[in-house]
């Protein structure tokens, strides 16, 4: 065998073992909660389920797929597990925004970015902001479908009501 097939070969392979064991890492949830709760620019007449049954959620975390379907997957074969330890959602609509830790949690009057997003300071911590790196937004209005959508996208995807999703171009 030529030498330059060795290498095209063996990158191949290492390509593949590279993106294998990535997809195996399991995602860690670093914060999640309610946007109500610590957000000023969400109104709470908006955003409380009790008057108007919408809620808007934050969850922060590392290791997500690296594809679209990957993500919306993930979602999916995780969603009874987040409302059940996390209780999201807890509303009939609802906004769910997941956030790449990154780099991890930042404290705001040191860090020298200016894009940052930020979460209720804790008493451990003074670290409670993250970069703004959106991964997914999952979005539901109650009696339509589950809508999936990334920021750095033309696209969005729909759960039909047979359960398979559809990829739909952003107007």
């Amino acid at each position: 065998m030529k030498p330059k097939r060795k290498v095209v070969i063996g990158s191949i392979v290492l390509l593949i073992f590279s993106y294998l064991l990535w997809t195996q890492r399991p995602v860690n949830i670093f914060w999640a909660g309610s946007k109500i709760k610590y957000d000023s620019a969400f109104a709470p007449e908006f955003n409380v389920c009790n008057d108007r049954n919408f809620g808007a959620y934050d969850i922060v975390v590392n290791h997500l797929a690296l594809t679209e379907w990957g993500r919306i997957h993930w979602y999916l074969d995780h969603k009874d597990e987040l409302k059940k330890k996390y209780g999201i959602p807890s509303c009939d609509s609802w906004i769910i925004t997941f956030w790449d830790i990154g780099g991890g949690f930042t404290d705001i009057k040191t860090s020298g970015d200016s894009d940052l997003y930020c979460f209720p300071p804790t008493k451990e911590s003074k670290k409670h902001c993250i970069e703004k790196n959106i991964l997914m937004d999952v979005d539901f209005d109650a009696g339509f479908y589950e809508r999936f959508s990334f920021s750095d996208s033309d696209y969005y995807w729909i759960t039909m009501p047979d359960g398979k999703l559809l990829r739909i171009k952003t107007p």
